[in-house]
């Protein structure tokens, strides 16, 4: 608020006792006793008579009631106006009494009339008054003059002046505009810490069991590190609802790990929010998660956020600048705050946010990230010899289709190397593999590497080695967790090359080739994707169980695991049917077997790792008996 004594301006301070009447306080008589009660009644007064349409509409009239005098004033306001007096511009406000409402008419007009520029302020006065007939009714009356240089426009000023009277106007009827736009748009980044800081002050009281001292620590972090831009659009409101619930989110998941240090938990907050952006309110979808690390190499940023956010809203897109992310002390709890929005500019519905957190709640988990490495390894040049001369050996007949090793060589940033062997016999017609490349659209990038003949079928035919290799993005094969996923980049180049060679034999391919298969046939039963298949198919050992298996068998096996993820609590799961008994269970739970005491491929073992490490069995026999003597010897070993 003003000072009522000294008034500072943007030119120095004003003493008002140098203003008429500046010491006293007299009370003005009007017709039938009207008086006001003010500091400076006498400038009050004055001011009113001035600026008001009809100067006698400060007088009661005799067959006026003082209640019908006081409506009549009431709906006269808020009054706002303005007029030229030489090069100054004078301004004048009247409102009912409302809390900073003569701070938000300065800041209203010192940033706002000519934005970018420092005003010239001439004099600047307010005071509250009110009537003596209704003392608890009170008003206040600002007056601001302004010294314009004689090169601005005043045409442009008057136009200011229009397109700010409505939120001024706005600002004198309501403390919740007001606030906001002295939150959003006026205050200096030391205001909105403060504000933010009182706002908290306030949390705290009302919550002292939830939330301790330590929160100012947080809501510094956010404040020091966040963008400029980030800060900008978004009240102090806003900005410690935000503090206050990656607070509460991350004091969840430190109670949570005292339980199970182990075990990954996630913590997720879906709420509206308004931004205040210079064409206007806008509404969108705030969304801040919290999430706990489970190794120093495991990585959870922006892009693992939205890649998450991808799977489960579509389409959307992310308001510009909205990003935010803390990790606390022990890097260890990683916090991360994000604004997103309908592509097509519609908000989302309510009854949709709840899903979305649920769906959010499961997928965030398999978003979180290992950096990956570039693997260097020097080629084993008579590991290439002597599969030159194993694929040599295959070509016995003329109508043999060319033999191919596909080798991963190495992996570089956002690329992936294979070495490709190709033994063939040449006919007169053969092309070289380099010009059959130049002459084909694949996404494979072709690297000669050595040509020779190997020897001659029927001594008439000459077969021919090339060696090559080929690289191709890694991006399309990027699982979940980011990691590579070999399998079906090998198969995508597979199919590449034989889209440049034609018909060709993957001497080395058969039995990644029966796994792939297997995996697709079971995930082809289960129906939707379900992305925890691949980590429990890649750890059934022996590993040629990965290709012989039954899908039926796979998928009933899994199951299992899966009903242990949703109810951990009862750690042991048991399943048998005509061809087979399932086990799994928790790993400190489980006894070891050995599979050297059962039948050749009677005894698969899985270790799937989720949050927690299980151990399952697969005991395949058909017959009922032994079926009975395996649960005998399992149940003999364990405490169920």
């Amino acid at each position: 608020m003003v000072d009522s004594k000294r008034l500072e301006t943007g030119r120095g301070d004003i003493d008002l006792s140098a203003l008429p009447y500046g010491g006293r306080r007299p009370k003005l008589k009007f017709e039938r006793d009207l008086s006001i009660e003010s500091e400076y009644p006498d400038i009050v007064l004055e001011s009113l008579k001035e600026w008001f349409p009809d100067p006698s509409f400060l007088q009661i009239s005799k067959d006026q009631t003082t209640e019908a005098f006081l409506s009549q004033f009431n709906q006269s306001l808020p009054l706002f106006k303005w007029k030229w007096i030489g090069p100054q511009l004078r301004l004048h406000f009247s409102c009912r009494h409302q809390f900073n409402s003569a701070q938000f008419f300065f800041e209203m007009i010192h940033r706002w009339l000519l934005p970018g520029r420092r005003l010239n302020v001439s004099s600047l006065f307010s005071s509250n008054f009110y009537f003596n007939f209704a003392p608890h009714t009170l008003f206040t009356m600002s007056e601001m003059s302004l010294g314009i240089e004689s090169h601005v426009s005043r045409e442009q000023i008057e136009y200011n002046l229009q397109v700010i009277e409505t939120e001024i106007r706005l600002g004198m009827v309501s403390v919740y505009h007001a606030s906001r736009l002295l939150e959003t748009h006026f205050n200096a980044p030391q205001q909105k810490n403060s504000q933010i800081q009182e706002k908290i002050a306030k949390l705290l009281e009302r919550n002292p069991h939830e939330i301790d001292y330590d929160i100012f620590g947080l809501a510094q972090q956010v404040m020091v590190l966040s963008r400029e831009e980030f800060k900008m659009h978004r009240s102090a409101a806003h900005l410690s609802r935000m503090i206050a619930a990656s607070y509460l989110l991350k004091k969840s998941i430190e109670k949570a790990q005292e339980v199970s240090p182990e075990q990954r938990h996630v913590r997720l907050k879906m709420a509206p929010v308004v931004l205040d952006l210079p064409w206007g309110p806008k509404k969108v979808i705030g969304i801040c998660t919290c999430i706990n690390l489970l190794s120093p190499q495991e990585l959870f940023e922006e892009r693992h956020f939205l890649q998450a956010l991808q799977k489960e809203i579509s389409p959307f897109k992310v308001v510009s600048d909205s990003f935010y992310s803390y990790k606390g002390p022990n890097q260890d709890i990683v916090v991360l705050y994000l604004e997103i929005e309908r592509e097509n500019g519609d908000f989302f519905s309510f009854k949709d946010l709840p899903r979305i957190k649920q769906s959010l709640l499961n997928e965030i988990p398999h978003a979180v990230g290992v950096p990956l490495k570039s693997i260097f390894m020097p080629r084993n040049e008579e590991e290439i010899l002597r599969y030159i001369v194993a694929l040599s050996g295959q070509l016995r007949f003329v109508k043999d289709a060319p033999q191919l090793i596909l080798m991963f060589d190495e992996q570089k940033e956002g690329e992936l190397c294979f070495t490709v062997i190709v033994v063939r016999i040449l006919f007169p017609t053969s092309y070289s593999i380099q010009y059959l490349f130049s002459q084909t659209d694949t996404c494979l990038k072709f690297t000669p590497d050595r040509v020779k003949r190997v020897g001659f079928l029927r001594k008439r035919y000459p077969k021919e080695a090339t060696v090559f290799r080929v690289h191709l993005s890694s991006h399309p094969f990027l699982r979940p967790d980011l990691s590579i996923d070999l399998f079906r980049a090998r198969r995508a180049v597979f199919k590449e090359l034989e889209k440049v060679l034609g018909q060709v034999r993957d001497y080395t391919g058969g039995m990644l080739a029966k796994q792939v298969e297997l995996i697709e046939e079971v995930q082809e039963i289960l129906g939707d994707s379900e992305q925890l298949l691949e980590p429990f198919f890649h750890a059934l050992y022996p590993v040629e169980a990965r290709s012989f298996l039954h899908p039926e068998q796979v998928k009933n096996w899994f199951m299992l695991w899966k009903e242990l993820l949703e109810f951990p609590e009862d750690q042991l799961r048991l399943d048998r049917d005509h061809t087979a008994v399932y086990v799994m269970g928790v790993v400190s739970l489980m006894p070891e077997l050995d599979p050297a005491d059962f039948a050749e491929g009677q005894l698969m073992i899985v270790r799937p790792e989720y949050q927690e490490k299980y151990l399952g069995y697969l005991f395949i026999s058909s017959d009922v008996e032994e079926q009975q003597s395996f649960l005998l010897k399992f149940q003999k070993n364990i405490e169920i």
